[in-house]
This record gives structure tokens, C-alpha cells and sequence, in this order.
């Protein structure tokens, strides 16, 4: 009987801080489930996103700047969180940063994140610290909702913590949805380097070496090549769409690379 008795009481417990944690949350009206891609109510194009909640996984709220609390956490996409890969940059609570991004099976994925270095109050490097640790990992997809009237797509990302973030589409970068004219790029060849190369950009960060012509000097491309699944050991020639960025963020490259083809890939002796 006893047994039965603490069988049920854990039980209960069980279902009660399932329910706090889901009130605590609250769910996105309507959401869709956490596979249904947002295609169906974005343009291909550069798309803004804030952080306007973060829950721990104890079900206790960070605070977060926003509104006149300070200057927001946004993140800048090249391409849409749709987009399988491309160049993220934006303000992680005290300073500025970039680097690029992709997409997973169950979410997103940040790569090469570098920033800036300023000091800033210490619960504003707390939170920056956190994020960025957050970012180091892959986020999971929870919770997605399309734009309704005024309120701008919604997304909820869980971290490797149990910690959710809810971001919020904002205007911005490109004006939600801006394209980029594929008659305004160009197709060229690029040699790159079987290895990156540290390199110094808003933060320390590694750079490809790439070159026009195979006898051509080395020079530093501080960007992501979209497309390209680089292998370490290994130097190719690749045939890339360049394209010039529409207003880029302060911090970022005006040029783009879009991969065409791998031309040729030899491997390092």
C-alpha cells in the first residue's frame, strides 16, 4: 500500500511542475509544431530577430534589455533562419558580434561566433557570457508561430540547457525580406588554402586564404563561402556568385560568396 501511496504521490508531483513550467512559459497561440518551417510567410532575404524572453530551465526568467531597458539582444540573419546556411552579426547584450549560421534537423546551429570586447556593467557580461556559451551549441526548435497583423513571427529556441529563448522578427536589416537581384552577381574561380587562418576581425576569428589564381599572393576572406562544406587538410577551386550586400550591418562584409561548384579539391600532403 505504501508503495502504491509515494507511486502516486511522485506521479502527481510529476504532472504539477510539468504544469508550472508550462504556465511559467506560456505557450505561443496557435503554434505549429516544432518541424513546420516558416517558409510559407517569409521572402528569401536578410531578417532581424530579438530576444524578448529567456526562461531557464528552472522556470526563472533572465532579464533581458529591451525597449528602454537598454539595447536589445538582435540577431541579424543574411539569408532567414530558413536559409541551410549564411552570416548572422547583431548585439549579444553588451557587445557587438558575427559569424555564420545554419540550419540542423531539429534547429540552428552558430559557427565561428567572434565579438567585440568592451566592458559593460557586470549583470550585462553575465548575460552576454550565457548567451554566447548558449550559442556554442546547436538550438533546438520548440515552438514557431507565423506573423499575425502587427506582431512580427515568433520562434522559441531551446538550448542545450533546458533554457528557452523567445525571439521575436523585428524591421530591419534588408526590411524583412529583402532580396538580394541574382542578375546583380557575378560568377568568379577562387583558389582557397587547405587551411584557415586566424584573423582579426570584430574579435579574434579564423579566416580562409583564398587567391584569384593558383600563382596568385594569398589574401584573407573574413567571411562565410555559403555552400561550401570546408574539410580542413583540403584546398579547392571553387566557382562562387559574388554578390554585393544592400546596407550591411556595420561590422559585416558587403561582398558574398554563394558556392556554384567544387571545380577541384586536392588534399594536403
Amino acid at each position: 500500500m505504501q508503495h502504491v501511496l509515494r507511486s502516486l504521490v511522485m506521479t502527481l508531483a510529476l504532472a504539477v511542475t510539468a504544469a508550472i513550467s508550462a504556465c511559467t512559459m506560456g505557450p505561443l497561440p496557435n503554434t505549429p509544431s516544432a518541424t513546420t518551417s516558416l517558409n510559407e510567410t517569409r521572402s528569401s532575404g536578410p531578417s532581424r530577430w530579438e530576444l524578448v524572453r529567456w526562461q531557464q530551465a528552472d522556470g526563472s526568467l533572465r532579464d533581458i534589455p529591451h525597449g528602454d531597458n537598454g539595447q536589445p539582444i538582435v540577431f541579424d540573419f543574411s539569408d532567414g533562419i530558413d536559409s541551410q546556411q549564411g552570416t548572422v552579426s547583431g548585439t549579444s547584450g553588451c557587445n557587438r558580434f558575427t559569424g555564420g549560421y545554419g540550419k540542423t534537423a531539429t534547429g540552428i546551429r552558430f559557427d565561428h561566433i567572434a565579438g567585440t570586447r568592451m566592458a559593460c556593467p557586470g549583470p550585462r557580461m553575465e548575460l552576454e557570457s550565457a548567451l554566447l556559451k548558449a550559442m556554442a551549441a546547436s538550438f533546438t526548435t520548440v515552438g514557431t508561430q507565423p506573423s499575425a497583423g502587427s506582431t512580427g513571427r515568433q520562434i522559441i529556441w531551446k538550448t542545450t540547457d533546458g533554457d528557452l529563448l523567445q525571439f521575436v522578427e523585428r524591421e530591419g536589416v534588408g526590411q524583412r525580406g529583402a532580396k538580394i537581384d541574382a542578375a546583380s552577381g557575378r560568377e568568379k574561380i577562387v583558389y582557397i588554402d587547405s587551411q584557415r587562418v586566424e584573423c582579426s576581425g570584430v574579435g579574434r576569428m579564423q579566416c580562409y586564404r583564398w587567391r584569384e589564381s593558383a600563382d596568385a599572393p594569398w589574401q584573407l576572406w573574413y567571411g562565410p563561402i555559403e555552400g561550401l562544406d570546408f574539410e580542413p587538410g583540403v584546398s579547392y577551386k571553387l566557382r562562387v556568385r559574388e554578390y554585393q550586400v544592400p546596407n550591411p550591418p556595420a561590422d559585416a562584409s558587403s561582398i558574398r560568396w554563394q558556392l556554384i561548384d567544387v571545380e577541384e579539391r586536392i588534399r594536403a600532403k
